[in-house]
Parts: structure tokens; C-alpha cells; sequence
């Protein structure tokens, strides 16, 4: 019925519900158009300069306009020179954006983005600077009909 849920699922939702697309993420990043970072129950470590939410480093994340366009976003990095957003950058981007909701579905290494077959992004999937693709276990793909 195209009804888009984001954030915490109970597990009666889970169960309850049938699914035609489910992604799945760490860190909600927007809710209600605004910055959600600090509330998201899967974060921690707020003020640890070196923990993931503080982390400088390519991120990929999808989000939802109020209209329930999804938006699909990466943002190159390289870990090991601090370059790239962290997750309060990647929920300022998608506020400015008007996305009403947004998660964090990866990053690091395992950031690419592909279009018509070929890589538009410069991955880094040792976190250096060698150009590489990281091989993963899931992808988050978008195709027009």
C-alpha cells in the first residue's frame, strides 16, 4: 500500500506486518525533521571524539521526504585522515534537505555508490587511501521502471 515506518520496530510491528522493502540501520539520524542523533536509543559514546557517532569517515543513508520520496545518500571519506561527516553532519545535510526521517544504513569502507554499472564515488575500503571496493554481505539498490 506504499506506507513507509521508520525507526524502532516492537516486534508485534514486525510480526504484524507485511513487508515488500525492509532496511535496516544503525543510528536514527532525523525524525519529525529534526536532528534525532542525540535521542536515537542505538547510539552512544556522545562525547567520545573517537566513537562512531564522532567519527569523520564516508556514510550512506536513506531517508524519507514527507511526500514519502526516499532518498538514498553517500558521502565520501577516508577514515584514516578524519575526511568525511560524521552522524550530527549527516542529520544537519538531511534536515537542510527537508527529509522528515533518515537512518544510517553503513560507512566506512563499505560506502559505494554505483550508477548504470559504474562507480561514481571514490570508495575506500581499507581506510586509506587506496581506491577499493569492500565486498559486503547486503546493498541498498535503486532502479527506475
Amino acid at each position: 500500500d506504499g506506507t513507509i515506518i521508520t525507526g524502532f520496530l516492537s516486534q508485534s510491528t514486525v510480526n504484524n506486518t507485511e513487508f515488500t522493502q525492509l532496511i535496516t540501520g544503525y543510528g536514527w539520524l532525523v525524525r519529525n525533521g529534526q536532528s534525532y542523533v542525540k535521542s536515537s536509543q542505538d547510539l552512544s559514546g556522545f562525547d567520545d571524539p573517537n566513537g562512531f557517532v564522532n567519527e569523520k569517515a564516508p556514510r550512506t543513508a536513506v531517508g524519507v521526504f514527507q511526500n514519502g520520496t526516499i532518498v538514498l545518500l553517500e558521502v565520501d571519506g577516508e577514515e584514516d585522515i578524519n575526511a568525511g561527516p560524521d552522524l550530527w553532519e549527516m542529520a544537519e545535510l538531511f534536515v537542510s534537505l527537508g527529509v522528515q526521517s533518515a537512518v544510517n544504513i553503513d560507512g566506512g569502507g563499505s560506502s559505494v555508490s554505483v550508477y548504470k554499472g559504474e562507480i561514481i564515488d571514490v570508495p575506500t575500503c581499507n581506510d586509506t587511501p587506496e581506491v577499493c571496493e569492500r565486498a559486503v554481505a547486503n546493498i541498498a539498490c535503486v532502479k527506475s521502471i
